[in-house]
């Protein structure tokens, strides 16, 4: 083949696969397909200011309270303030709870169950609940090796703190639904 003829080549391969992304693009945008984001929720007018309390705690920076805040932070129009004349979001029974789910020959675990919990409810500014007590409760499993034991230990961690995360935005997606429907 020529130089020419190669080049021509190349460009009619180019415009195929430009052409078969467009078209991919198109179909995805038809169907409705949209990225995630940054999981904003639309909070009703009446949530733009409020307090959030993790019950039962004295830590400053407990890791649940830092979750929340920041959740709610990246929701834009929501201000977080210790006033008490404000809506009080009440989290507490924050609970992790690891459980055997299967075993080696050797008799030693390969794989565990992670459970976690958490509960919440909204009170009004005179102190009624807004919310009654709901519960989150979030299941992962993960295997273990003996051998990286460290390993394992930092992905308990970090599956740990993802589940914390995934728990806080289920609680503000449950605000703006139980909001919605008063």
């Amino acid at each position: 083949m020529t130089n020419g003829k190669l080049q021509a080549a190349s460009y009619k391969w180019r415009f195929i696969l430009l052409l078969a992304t467009f078209y991919s693009l198109l179909t995805l945008s038809g169907c409705g397909f949209q990225l995630r984001g940054t999981g904003q929720t639309a909070l009703p007018e009446s949530l733009s200011v409020m307090r959030v309390v993790v019950e039962n705690s004295r830590a400053a920076n407990d890791p649940l309270l830092v979750a929340m805040k920041n959740a709610l932070r990246t929701q834009g129009r929501v201000k977080i303030e210790d006033a008490p004349d404000v809506p009080v979001l009440i989290l507490s029974n924050e609970r992790f709870q690891s459980e055997t789910l299967s075993v080696r020959s050797t008799g030693k675990v390969s794989e565990y169950l992670l459970k976690y919990e958490l509960s919440f409810r909204l009170t009004n500014i005179e102190g009624g609940d807004d919310t009654a007590l709901q519960t989150i409760r979030l299941r992962r499993d993960y295997t273990f090796d003996p051998l990286n034991v460290l390993a394992k230990e930092k992905e308990e961690q970090a599956l740990k703190n993802q589940m914390r995360r995934d728990a806080v935005q289920q609680v503000l997606r449950r605000l703006s639904r139980t909001a919605a429907t008063r």
